[in-house]
């Protein structure tokens, strides 16, 4: 399998991508590297063409996910088995940054890319900030241990554009309530709303990536997607990747679920002045639907605690984090008791000077 592993022309160590720089940058003698420059040296970009879906349906759907691989690493010469998806990885046996080319041959190459924005150091601050005033929050769960070995990912996603058309009817009420001497009149009146037209989406995005949790995924929103650059595998260095393993024919259906929730809102948004509003038909449709192909940046932390697996994500664009944290059952009790024993000096204090 073919890779590529971004030297340093000055010294021979590894490149990584920096999110503070944007460039390729070594760590062993500070040097940095314009992606570009350092991506016509390496994987080749001008080769690859890049995903479009209907050539997908017509001839590459059936060889989108090839089973387990071996790729050889060209620092230390060792042979490592990954799973079908895998794009970028780091060799376990000398630490060397891999991405695999071949996860982006034959039209799988994605129409972008929105490199990492939030550092390491900065992603710290975030853990931080997101447990900070969390009472009941375990001392030891976000431990900085844990934070420094998450690795950041570049998640693929889909981004739907597409126009929903159609109509919806909806059951309104107005009350009105006054008095009519000595009585107290309340008057309903009921109509039914009728709305039609249509609404353009740009940008709706769903995960292609079956081992992500949908729900986290989504949560993490919005990017901007004004950011989104052309793809070059060195944005990948130093970070993980995965292909989808999830095709655009069985992710349009959440996309278009979306796209019709949106739709319904901003058609209910129009009935204002009653009193209740409900739906009572729709007749919608999604017209010319179209897809790009895209790698998005996220930090997953997992973490363990009494038994239970918690996974949390940071968007690495913007810096939003998502995700439950679990409640110590230590502090709990004695948060309570702590609340406790206030109240009852409290109700002592007021007793005695009764």
């Amino acid at each position: 399998m073919d890779n590529t592993f971004y030297k340093c022309p000055a010294c021979g160590s590894a490149l990584q991508y920096s999110a503070s720089s944007g460039k390729l940058a070594c760590a062993s003698c500070g040097n940095t590297y314009d992606v570009s420059e350092m991506e016509a040296k390496g994987a080749g970009q001008a080769t690859r063409t890049a995903f479009d879906w209907g050539d997908y349906k017509a001839a590459l759907k059936p060889n989108a996910n090839a089973n387990a691989k071996v790729y050889i690493c060209k620092s230390c010469g060792a042979e490592i088995l990954t799973d079908g998806t895998t794009a970028a990885t780091h060799c376990p046996y000398c630490d060397s940054e891999v991405v695999i080319n071949d996860a982006f041959d034959g039209g799988l190459t994605p129409n972008g890319v929105i490199p990492f924005k939030i550092t390491k150091e900065r992603m710290k601050e975030i853990v931080d900030s997101f447990g900070k005033g969390k009472k009941l929050l375990p001392r030891d769960f976000l431990t900085d241990r844990r934070v420094r070995e998450v690795q950041g990912i570049y998640v693929p996603f889909w981004l739907f554009d597409g126009t929903v058309d159609g109509s919806i009817a909806f059951d309104a009420e107005k009350v009105k309530r006054f008095d009519d001497g000595n009585d107290r009149v309340e008057q309903t009146s009921y109509y039914r709303l009728m709305r039609e037209g249509q609404l353009s989406f740009a940008n709706v995005p769903v995960d292609g990536a079956a081992k992500m949790d949908d729900e986290l995924m989504e949560s993490l929103g919005p990017y901007n997607f004004d950011e989104v650059v052309e793809f070059q595998t060195a944005y990948l260095s130093g970070y993980l990747a995965d292909r989808f393993d999830q095709d655009p024919d069985n992710a349009i259906g959440r996309a278009e679920e979306l796209m019709m929730q949106s739709t319904t809102d901003t058609f209910r948004g129009t009935a204002s002045g009653y009193t209740n509003v409900k739906k009572a038909s729709e007749d919608l449709r999604l017209l010319n639907p179209s897809v790009r192909y895209v790698l998005l940046p996220v930090y997953i932390i997992n973490c363990r605690y009494g038994g239970r697996d918690y996974r949390y994500a940071i968007n690495g664009q913007t810096g939003k984090m998502v995700g439950e944290l679990p409640v110590s059952k230590q502090r709990k009790r004695a948060y309570f008791f702590g609340i406790l024993g206030a109240v009852t000096v409290i109700l002592g204090t007021l007793l005695c000077l009764l």
